[in-house]
């Protein structure tokens, strides 16, 4: 397999001779390094440029017209390599990534379609932060793998090996993120795509010259970032949320009503739960429509058949409702009876939400719930 390993630059005038003399050293003889150049004022890309007859073929340089940001800069050396290429090694300019882990990193290319170099498995780590700096870093991680659902444990990371295969399974063109979240993103998407993924450890060293590229701000965004990506991935996710606050609204109506009429009153509990079921369900379709379904309704306007269908769909969800709390009633000795009513709406909820989703407040296509 043919390795291009993709370099973004800003500004990296005291690193960039070194670090390619480095790689170079560390890589086969048909591998090549690509320089993407965001026009960098301290001369970065003619720098890198005077050195490129030292290797032919195999120092290029792409240079842009401005600052665009780390995903772009990796999104177009994909481009420009994909024709010819087979594996692309993200690298860091500045020695936090130390080229003498690529032929590892080659290694084990050969067995599986990422390689993820990571700082947060036993035998990696950083040297030369701050203690705040690792604990911000290690908690963005843990934060993105909770948010997101992810094993991988150095989702931040820059310093990534990608099979071409890999890069069409993430489908390259779907990547929403521009900066920090971009290694998230696509680490994310290589998981959730069935690729394979190695980590293996490393130490990460501190840049010793130049400036970081990192600031509280790029940071802050990529963690609101990674809702948008979760939300990109899995829509249906962000509709159940919205639908079980909605829900949760509904069930506080139906909860309040049935325990005054049938544990403060002793009203019938199936009459009571009948009467409940309508008002909740009323409500319900009113915030499901303006808000839990918003970006997937066809048709804006409120009606009665989309209300009647929400009704008839609601009433299965009753059905299931009234089963489960007979259920629990009859097996069960409860303190009340609002705690058998509270399971049974939890499960026509899930009911509910599905036949909503296609058939109410959809295109009335059924597609996969990711």
């Amino acid at each position: 397999m043919k390795l291009l390993i993709i370099i973004p630059t800003y500004n990296e005038i005291d690193n960039i001779i070194k670090i390619i003399k480095s790689i170079f050293e560390n890589i086969p003889n048909d591998a090549a390094i690509l320089i993407v150049d965001d026009n960098s004022p301290d001369g970065t890309a003619q720098a890198a440029e005077k050195i490129s007859a030292e290797y032919p073929d195999r120092l290029y340089i792409l240079n842009r017209p401005g600052k665009q940001g780390l995903a772009a800069a990796y999104l177009a050396g994909f481009s420009w390599g994909w024709d010819k290429w087979d594996v692309f090694l993200e690298i860091d300019a500045d020695f936090s990534h130390d080229p003498k882990y690529i032929p590892a990193i080659l290694e084990q290319i050969q067995i599986y379609d990422v390689i993820i170099c990571s700082r947060n498995i036993k035998g990696g780590g950083v040297e030369g932060w701050t203690i705040t700096r690792n604990l911000i870093s290690k908690g963005g991680s843990l934060y993105s793998r909770f948010v997101l659902g992810c094993p991988i444990h150095d989702l931040t990371g820059g310093f990534n090996m990608w099979r071409k295969s890999a890069l069409e399974k993430i489908n390259l063109s779907s990547i929403i993120s521009k900066g920090y979240s971009f290694q998230i993103e696509m680490k994310y998407k290589a998981y959730r795509a069935g690729c394979s993924i190695k980590e293996i450890p490393i130490i990460f060293t501190d840049r010793k010259h130049g400036k970081s590229k990192m600031s509280k701000k790029i940071f802050i965004e990529a963690l609101f970032n990674i809702w948008k990506i979760r939300n990109t991935d899995k829509p249906g996710l962000a509709e159940f949320f919205k639908f079980a606050v909605t829900g949760g609204l509904g069930t506080i109506t139906n909860l309040v009503i049935f325990f005054l009429f049938a544990d403060f009153l002793d009203f019938n509990e199936i009459h009571v739960s009948i009467g409940c079921f309508l008002i909740a369900a009323t409500q319900n379709y009113f915030i499901n429509h303006l808000w839990s379904f918003r970006r997937t309704i066809k048709n804006k306007s409120l009606s009665i058949k989309k209300w009647s269908l929400f009704i008839g769909a609601s009433l299965l969800g009753l059905l299931i409702n009234i089963i489960v709390m007979k259920l629990l009633l009859i097996y069960f000795d409860l303190p009340f009876k609002f705690i058998a009513q509270a399971f049974g709406i939890a499960a026509g909820m899930i009911v509910n939400f599905i036949l909503s989703k296609f058939l109410v407040f959809g295109s009335g296509k059924c597609c996969k719930l990711t």
